[in-house]
């Protein structure tokens, strides 16, 4: 089992808060309705706003988490396109058209 003080709360974009021990602590495995069950109240935050674990894993069926890594990875799965910021952004490719970059200079 992996230590908690080594599990950040935030994590790829998401604030685990509390939840993050609570999956640390849990008996594995545990099903996806297990987990649902029990956790399903908790609201999880990131920067476009908030989702329930029930919102997030209540669709998922027959899925069995072995460990906490594996829940944690599902909630990443799965949680709404809020999470990622700007859908389809890359600082790779050239700005669309119309589209101003704050890192782009202006040249006269």
């Amino acid at each position: 089992m992996t230590d908690f003080n080594s599990v950040p709360h935030r994590e790829l974009g998401i604030e685990f808060g509390e939840l993050a021990s609570q999956i640390e602590e849990q008996s594995y495995p545990i099903t996806n309705d297990e987990l649902v069950e029990e956790h399903g109240e908790h609201v999880i935050e990131f920067s476009n706003g908030t989702e329930s674990i029930r919102d997030i894993l209540g669709s998922v069926a027959n899925e069995t988490y072995e460990s906490p890594n594996e829940a944690r990875q599902a909630l990443f799965n799965m949680v709404s396109s809020r999470a990622i910021g700007r859908r389809y952004y890359s600082d790779r490719t050239p700005p669309a058209l119309g589209e101003k970059r704050e890192d782009q200079q202006l040249s006269f």
